[in-house]
């Protein structure tokens, strides 16, 4: 109950009672949702298209014991979340979480308007590879597991000349299982109902995202999506020179210098939410983590949905499992904990049956080395690179080091995002646009945290250095909104004048519509002599 404040009225000389505040429903209408059940949730989102990978990608007698095995171990993770690096049992009223009954709603609706927004399930015009995804649900649909194409059934006369071949088969490789669930229901119910569970997941992954990360910061404000949405780095400034100066060589929005890009969240959400989406869980579910007993699944689960992501994680998961927070009370229990059962044998059997898997396809990554070495004049690397960290990197090590500077999550992530640009995989150089990932979602969450303090009214400045930090954040805010302002003036536009939607230029990769894609499918999607291969001779089924 609020105190009363006794308010006197000086025309009666006499005190008088003042009315207490109604409460209103934002403040009182709360649902309380235990921690394991939160951790359980994201656990299980990450856990179940692994599953299903397991029973119908492999022949059944290792899918099976696989899935018996790892179902053990999400138990596991589950009943081990509120043990603490000494296996102590936490307390469960000071880690459950109390929703407010309106952000729950909130949540809800924007991580369904947000993954609708940004494509997926095509219902919208979209901006960059899409056409490859929805081919891939369709192709999990219609095709048996494992998806095996034969040339013989493509009949676009040009896409046969790109092949070169009439006929032979080819595997499918790419790093897939966040379509299983919506690739079982379309197996069932058919490709438009896969096509609306597809949505469905990815809003829940997004609400899940959401939520966590408020468990996290341990505050519920529309700021969580907001920066969810617009985090990005300050490509708003070199963009701005390039128009002044018509500026004509090719560059994309976050693709200002050769070779090099750190994504914003919305560009990624828009074109890879196949990764974007349970990375961010992970890095989410990795600073939730009471102790390190199964964060070699927690963690290790990544690299099922994206190989490249894998490379950022590494530094934040070391820096997690050594951190203080995470160190029990001797040296030997806490190497106890990182080596425990659970991490080793989750880690590796997942790098084994996945690793074997990529490896089918080693032709994807021809495109390999030093990034100066991929340039026309090397010694421009050295400009390149030192403008891209200014940009991208160092406004936020700035505004975050007074509150970070002794959390080593910070400075693995710091080194994370300056070592990457260092080397390059692939031509667009997936390496440093997806595995800048899990350290720029870390970025993320902390200036989250930083904005909400900032706007909170109890913490305004009234100093005039205070005013001015506030001013820099916010002005810090305003600028990293470009790339999603434009991507999303994009698919706006583009749906206010009916532009066609490119959805069906592949159709199937089995069946290429349009012959633009073929080189690309043919180098990326095909894996040719898959039968001898590790994974298609012992796992495959």
């Amino acid at each position: 109950m609020k105190e009363v404040k006794q308010l006197e009225d000086t025309s009666k000389g006499k005190a008088k009672t003042a009315v207490p505040r109604k409460r209103s429903s934002h403040d009182t209408k709360t649902i309380t949702v235990p921690f394991p059940w939160l951790y359980a949730s994201i656990i299980l989102f990450l856990a179940v298209p692994l599953f299903i990978f397991f029973l119908g990608y492999l022949r059944l007698s290792v899918g099976i014991p696989l899935t018996l095995l790892f179902a053990g171990i999400v138990l596991y993770c589950v009943s081990d979340c509120l043990n603490d690096p000494n296996g102590t049992k936490l307390s469960r009223s000071g880690n459950d979480l109390k929703i407010p009954v309106s952000y729950l709603i909130g949540y809800a609706v924007i991580a369904l308007a947000v993954s609708l927004i940004s494509g997926v399930g095509e219902y919208v015009c979209t901006i960059q590879d899409h056409p490859y995804r929805r081919a891939i649900l369709r192709d999990l649909i219609n095709y048996e597991w494992p998806v095996i194409y034969n040339y013989s059934t493509q009949t676009n006369p040009e896409v046969i000349e790109i092949f070169g071949i009439a006929s032979g088969e080819r595997a499918f490789s790419y790093y897939f299982i966040y379509w299983m669930p919506a690739a079982l229901a379309g197996k069932i119910f058919g490709f438009e109902a896969g096509n609306f569970i597809l949505l469905l997941w990815n809003s829940l992954g997004i609400f899940l995202t959401f939520t966590s990360v408020s468990a996290l910061i341990k505050k519920f404000s529309a700021w969580v999506p907001f920066m969810y949405v617009f985090f990005a780095g300050l490509d708003v400034l070199p963009n701005i020179v390039y128009f002044i100066n018509h500026y004509e060589s090719w560059y994309w929005v976050e693709g200002w210098v050769p070779k090099l890009s750190y994504v914003s969240n919305f560009r990624e959400l828009a074109s890879v939410y196949n990764q974007m989406v349970p990375c961010f869980l992970i890095v989410v579910l990795i600073l939730l983590s009471y102790n390190t007993r199964s964060m070699g699944f927690t963690a290790g689960i990544l690299f099922c949905y994206s190989p490249w992501a894998v490379f950022g994680i590494i530094p934040v998961v070391g820096a997690v499992l050594f951190g203080k927070k995470q160190r029990a009370d001797t040296v030997s229990k806490t190497l106890m904990n990182v080596l425990s059962p659970v991490n080793i044998v989750s880690a590796l059997i997942i790098l084994i049956i996945f690793g074997s898997y990529y490896m089918s396809n080693s032709g994807a990554v021809d495109h390999k080395g030093f990034t100066w070495s991929f340039l026309d004049r090397p010694v421009m690397f050295i400009p390149y690179y030192l403008i891209f960290i200014a940009l991208e990197v160092v406004p936020f090590v700035i505004v975050l080091y007074k509150r970070k500077k002794n959390d080593p999550i910070f400075w693995a992530s710091v080194f994370t995002l300056l070592v990457i640009p260092f080397y390059l995989i692939t031509n667009m150089n997936d390496l440093c646009m997806r595995g800048s990932m899990p350290a720029l979602f870390y970025f993320c969450i902390s200036f989250s945290a930083l904005v909400i303090e900032i706007m909170n009214e109890k913490n305004t400045p009234t100093t005039k250095k205070g005013w001015l930090k506030s001013a820099a954040v916010m002005l810090l805010v305003i600028l990293m909104m470009f790339p999603a302002l434009f991507n999303l003036f994009i698919i706006f536009g583009s749906e206010i004048k009916r532009w066609p939607n490119d959805k069906e230029d592949i159709g199937s990769f089995g069946n290429i519509n349009q012959a633009q894609y073929a080189e690309t499918i043919q180098t990326q999607f095909f894996a040719k002599d898959f039968e001898s291969s590790f994974f298609y001779k012992y796992f495959a089924g």
